[in-house]
């Protein structure tokens, strides 16, 4: 990126730029969600964020998000840097070896 490119997309002499990212207030509450289904095909990667009722074979999408391959890989980085803190702090993250709700293909 020359001088010119930089100053056009905010960057001062190499320092990067500090993003601001605001949120609605209903947005920044959050939802809970206990299961998540994801699709994808050439183009996009789709994550239904479900929350399954206990004892109950039936779930709702609550967040659906839709992003690029590349966004895809980034945030599955993310994430496995982020458990692997969490695991050294707290201890392993034990996921059940019998499912605990319907069964099918999802992760």
């Amino acid at each position: 990126m020359d001088k010119q490119d930089k100053k056009k997309s905010g960057e001062k002499e190499g320092k990067p730029v500090r993003l601001q990212i605001k949120a609605s207030d209903d947005i920044a509450k959050g939802v809970y969600s206990n299961m998540v289904l994801v699709h994808n095909n050439e183009l996009e990667f789709v994550m239904d964020f479900v929350f399954m009722e206990p004892q109950r074979p039936q779930g709702h999408v609550v967040s659906r998000i839709v992003t690029n391959p590349k966004a895809a890989k980034k945030l599955l980085t993310g994430l496995n840097e982020l458990v692997r803190r969490y695991e050294e702090r707290f201890g392993e993250i034990e996921i059940p070896k019998t499912p605990t709700g319907p069964q099918g293909s999802y992760h």
